[in-house]
């Protein structure tokens, strides 16, 4: 092992960008089907053609040795062989099981979040609940997660973001405990809890994930023309919804400004299958970048597959970083090229080089290893190119692994 990897797979870790769903799982329940990571591997099986089916070892190995050679099924192994020194194949599924229990048996949640993390090396995690609702306070002040866990506040895809309905509209107000008869109330709701959460000491961003329902053009809406759209959406009257969607975002934004914390957004691929990833391309937003120039902007998933646009936003834009988190458990071997690409164009300062981005504290330690091998491995060709000698590589290293999103997220 080369000096410079060394220094790489000793330094501490930064995860912008976590799912994890805390200390009070069924830990007893888990099995080998932990590294089958039901929200990026399973997809990857879908799309071979066999779904992956719960239970069924011999079905869903069968399929594994078409998903085993993607970034997923990689990660996979690299997590069952560095906490087991296992290889993950059919043959070593029930010695994974018994491991996986007998690393769990005799501790607590807490103590398995904490073994896994150190043995990754992460120390500061930013978490984001998972799916479409407004994040509860509860789950923002991370009683559930390790200390050295912060919060994403999402305001709600599917509750927000795409409203629609009268519908949504009561759910809100049940959430709410209040009668939101116009646009107004629901903003000063949605401050109100914003600010619930910055009191809470454990908010680190906010997070924009409707990229799942529509492209990311978000344009300038007055308040009255939004205020018009809601009132007919109250009353169950059909109209064009997205200019009050559009002024929704803005008002995220703002918030995020007022407090002073960062907008997390997601670019680029998306989870599951028949996504449609044209709504995605961080293009769109460009014009948000020029208004909002005071407010950071972490600009998630290396914009995969449009990276190279995304470097090219994130060398023209000073309030704009970008964020490796889930990238490398995409396309590895891409990524490696894009942090290449984007350490020859970029301020190394204005990258984030790793986030999990899962649900399974099993699985965030092989995309863990995974980032780091593909951050050795851009590095060391740049040393061997002499494009950097080996402090500026090590500088390089710990600046995109841990200093950048410690200064930026403020921990």
């Amino acid at each position: 092992m080369s000096i410079l990897r060394e220094f790489i797979e000793a330094e501490p870790m930064f995860d912008t960008h976590e799912h994890q769903v805390g200390f009070n799982r069924d830990w007893t329940e888990i099995t080998y089907e932990e590294f089958i990571d039901p929200d990026y591997a399973t997809a990857d099986m879908t799309t071979a053609g066999w779904d992956f089916k719960q239970g069924n070892c011999s079905h869903n190995f069968s399929v594994w040795r078409f998903v085993r050679t993607t970034g997923y099924g990689q990660a996979a192994d690299l997590a069952t062989n560095k906490l087991l020194g296992i290889s993950f194949k059919e043959e070593n599924a029930d010695k994974i099981t018994e491991g996986i229990q007998d690393f769990i048996r005799g501790k607590t949640g807490p103590e398995i979040y904490q073994e896994l993390y150190d043995i990754a090396n992460v120390k500061w995690a930013i978490n984001d609940m998972v799916g479409g609702n407004i994040t509860d306070i509860e789950f923002i002040s991370q009683k559930h997660f390790p200390n050295f866990f912060r919060s994403a506040l999402r305001f709600g895809r599917d509750q927000i973001l795409t409203l629609t309905s009268e519908e949504q509209i009561k759910n809100l107000e049940q959430k709410f405990n209040s009668s939101i008869g116009s646009l107004s109330t629901l903003d000063e709701l949605l401050d109100h809890h914003t600010q619930k959460a910055f009191e809470t000491g454990k908010l680190a961003a906010v997070k924009i994930a409707v990229a799942y329902a529509r492209k990311l053009d978000f344009k300038d809406v007055t308040f009255n023309v939004a205020d018009t759209i809601f009132s007919r959406i109250r009353r169950g009257r059909k109209i064009d919804p997205k200019p009050l969607h559009d002024y929704m975002i803005h008002k995220i934004i703002q918030r995020a400004e007022s407090i002073n914390i960062p907008v997390q957004i997601h670019t680029g691929h998306q989870a599951g299958n028949w996504q449609d990833v044209r709504f995605t391309n961080p293009a769109h937003l460009i014009p948000v970048f020029q208004k909002y120039r005071t407010v950071r902007f972490d600009i998630f998933h290396a914009g995969w597959p449009f990276s190279e646009i995304l470097g090219s936003i994130g060398k023209e834009f000073p309030n704009v970083w970008l964020d490796m988190c889930w990238a490398w458990a995409m396309n590895p071997v891409q990524m490696e090229r894009i942090l290449d690409e984007w350490l020859a164009s970029v301020p190394c300062n204005k990258i984030f080089a790793f986030g999990a981005d899962t649900r399974s504290p099993f699985m965030m330690l092989g995309y863990a290893i995974q980032a780091k091998n593909g951050i050795a491995n851009v590095l060391e060709r740049k040393v061997r190119r002499k494009e950097m000698d080996i402090e500026t590589a090590k500088f390089v290293a710990k600046r995109i692994i841990s200093q950048n999103a410690l200064e930026f997220f403020s921990c």
